[in-house]
């Protein structure tokens, strides 16, 4: 009776943590969509007052779900920042992922989550990816699985792999990896099933863009990259409080 009351307690705090995560990442994406749309003050983290609203001149993005961005802001299309590229025979380059939750990163090999498809022996047909490219896994591209390289190395050959024409790298990888855009990437992929939805070259060249002049570029940057480390640093805390309360519960059973 007392280990039912004391682990049931021990539970109920592990569920209400958990659940603070997951408010916490809802939050991150919430911010990074908002401020990558023009809706947030970057000098407080919040949506703007109604005196700096309206100081601010504003023009219909003509999107449902984005809604208003600032007059100054140009409104572009992936056609002009991406070129499709295909160089393959790099067989001996490291081996690249293109994930829904860290975009492009580096295989794990032994990884058994990340290596459902059999790795073949002869990569010369691979694709090479050199660090600022953009790398595309088509078929899953509508979960979020995309993003600007910070490596170099070979995807499969059924990835898009383009060149990057944007200065702000940085930018335009914090704004395409957002929420406000990964809705365009669910729009032009099609298929017989979920599974199997497939991103047209067509349909990624028609998804809008929307570009801040330079400055505000760097500022919008900077402030996400400050707000998602406390952001990151707020979830690790509470994951590591996680882990002790887990722990304590076993040594509960344990006494």
């Amino acid at each position: 009776e007392y280990l039912d009351k004391k682990t049931a307690q021990i539970n109920e705090l592990v569920s209400a943590k958990q659940k603070q995560i997951e408010l916490l990442k809802e939050y991150k994406q919430s911010v990074i969509a908002n401020a990558v749309t023009g809706k947030l003050d970057e000098r407080t983290g919040s949506r703007p007052t109604d005196e700096r609203r309206e100081k601010r001149k504003w023009k219909d993005s003509g999107i449902s779900w984005i809604g208003k961005i600032p007059e100054n802001w140009k409104c572009s299309t992936l056609r002009k920042h991406l070129k499709f590229v295909s160089d393959k025979g790099h067989p001996n380059e490291q081996l690249l992922s293109v994930t829904r939750e860290q975009g492009v990163i580096i295989r794990n090999v032994e990884s058994k989550e990340e290596n459902h498809n059999v790795i073949p022996e002869d990569l010369s047909d691979y694709k090479l990816v050199k660090q600022g490219q953009f790398a595309i896994n088509k078929m899953k591209s509508w979960q979020g699985s995309y993003g600007v390289s910070s490596y170099t190395g070979i995807v499969s050959p059924a990835y898009y792999v383009c060149d990057l024409n944007f200065e702000n790298k940085d930018f335009f990888s914090i704004a395409i990896r957002s929420k406000a855009y990964i809705p365009f990437f669910t729009m032009y992929s099609k298929g017989i099933r979920v599974d199997q939805w497939d991103l047209s070259p067509i349909g990624l060249k028609t998804i809008p863009f929307f570009i801040p002049p330079a400055d505000e570029q760097d500022k919008i940057v900077s402030f996400v990259k400050d707000k998602m480390e406390r952001i990151d640093s707020q979830v690790a805390s509470i994951e590591n409080q996680i882990a002790n309360l887990n722990e304590y519960r076993q040594s509960l059973i344990s006494e």
